[in-house]
């Protein structure tokens, strides 16, 4: 009777060994869940962030480049013809451009990093090449 006792003394301290070892490796796993789902909102935190950053320093380099051809456009008023005929077109095509990059950023939804760096890189290439074409434009017109 004595050995059975202890049998089930045993058996219960071995169940009470196990349970509070499962609890705590539940309580180590369910803070390991948290922190892996604070690193998420921190990455997505600081995408979005990325995302408004780049949106901002966008707008105002397309806004820049509006100005830039307003400016030049009312300078072509009091110009030759000749003038007028070699860069007309040219700047309009560059309006153009200009607006379409606008277009661009504004129907953008930013959802992720799968087409963001593509995105990124292609419409910052575009605006270097509409504020190239400026400059040179405006260097031949000096």
């Amino acid at each position: 009777m004595e050995k059975r006792y202890s049998t089930i003394l045993s058996m219960m301290f071995i169940a009470l060994f196990l349970l509070t070892g499962c609890a705590d490796n539940r309580d180590d796993t369910k803070e390991s869940v948290e922190q892996v789902n604070q690193s998420i909102l921190d990455a997505q935190a600081e995408q979005e962030k990325a995302w408004q950053d780049f949106k901002i320093e966008t707008e105002l380099k397309i806004n820049a480049n509006q100005k830039i051809i307003d400016d030049f456009k009312i300078a072509m008023k009091t110009t030759s013809q000749k003038f007028k005929a070699t860069y007309a077109n040219r700047v309009l095509t560059l309006e153009q451009q200009n607006i379409e990059l606008k277009k661009r950023m504004n129907e953008y939804q930013y959802v992720g990093n799968e087409n963001w760096e593509e995105f990124k890189s292609g419409i910052s290439d575009d605006i270097a090449v509409v504020e190239k074409e400026l400059k040179e434009i405006f260097e031949k017109n000096n």
